[in-house]
């Protein structure tokens, strides 16, 4: 049914994490890849899609039905392939509260452009033609972000790196110079109420490395902006809603890899949901310490499930 709340989204299977009572296994650590999407919330699908392609320029790929709550729409957007690591994708829950930010909640979503911050400037005139709130160009970790918000006041992020060390598809319908367009997700920032215990979690269990200079900034795989994200104590405790985040996925490369971090999870004393088809990938869900929702996704199969090509998502 559509009035189905987010909070209760997987709660049955992935309760916040609790140590069971046996001796936890040693096993080889195995590796998160990366951010591979983040699943967002709104209650307005009509205006979420026109400024996630028109204000934003990011390719809608996929416009499905939640596979748990099959009366609300799910709208995936990523860069002009559907690359794993682009994709920010949202639930349709009409009529939901507005979300209130604080523990327990995902406070900010990173996107990342090129260019530097010459690009950022190209970001700044667009927005102020088109009426979108934002703040003011400020370094961050070393690099220029932009912080700004969508219609529901979706917190998010612009993180300009001057190059990439890996290929990028940035979709044709930017507003914006190709050469400064959104080509992935970027650090994803945390508000939690206890930082010791979810970054004991982070780096004893998920294997995330956390940065000697800012203590606030953890990374997985091979780091850089797409494998970052950042711890903020929150005194508050915070609520899902709309103009919030669902769950944050990070990337596995295989079902191989997906069934080694179950058995690794588990074997710290942590419950999960155990493997989900989810069609275009193969996922596995868990609670973090504080109650936000992780999950693990496979790059694959990818929107090539459906038989498409990539000019034809």
């Amino acid at each position: 049914m559509r009035n189905r709340h987010p909070e209760t989204y997987n709660r049955t299977l992935c309760k916040t994490p609790e140590p069971v009572h046996h001796l936890a296994m040693k096993t080889n650590q195995p590796v998160l890849h990366g951010l591979h999407h983040v699943t967002a919330i709104t209650a307005n699908a009509q205006a979420n899609l026109d400024f996630y392609t028109k204000t934003l320029g990011l390719r809608l790929v996929k416009k499905t039905v939640n596979q748990d709550d099959v009366s609300a729409y799910h709208l995936f957007y990523a860069d002009a392939v559907g690359s794993a690591g682009s994709d920010l994708t949202f639930f349709d829950w009409a009529g939901i509260r507005p979300v209130r930010v604080g523990a327990g909640t995902v406070a900010e979503t990173g996107l990342r452009i090129l260019g530097g911050e010459a690009s950022l400037q190209e970001w700044v005139k667009w927005f102020d033609q088109e009426g979108v709130r934002h703040g003011a160009i400020e370094t961050v970790s070393g690099r220029p972000t932009l912080p700004f918000q969508d219609g529901e006041g979706q917190q998010l992020r612009l993180i300009a790196e001057a190059t990439s060390e890996t290929e990028v598809h940035p979709w044709h319908g930017s507003p914006v110079p190709l050469s400064a367009a959104i080509v992935g997700l970027g650090s994803v920032t945390l508000a939690v109420g206890n930082v010791d215990a979810t970054s004991r979690f982070l780096t004893d269990v998920l294997g995330f490395r956390n940065d000697e200079s800012d203590p606030s900034l953890f990374e997985t795989g091979p780091g850089g902006t797409g494998a970052q994200l950042r711890l903020l104590g929150s005194p508050q405790h915070g609520q899902e809603g709309a103009g919030g985040v669902h769950h944050v996925a990070w990337r596995v490369r295989d079902e191989e890899e997906l069934l080694a971090w179950k058995r690794h999870i588990e074997s710290h004393g942590y419950r999960t949901s155990g493997e989900v088809e989810r069609h275009y990938f193969k996922s596995l869900y868990f609670r973090i310490p504080g109650g936000i929702l992780f999950e693990i996704a496979t790059d694959g199969p990818g929107f090539a499930a459906d038989g498409e090509d990539p000019e034809h998502l």
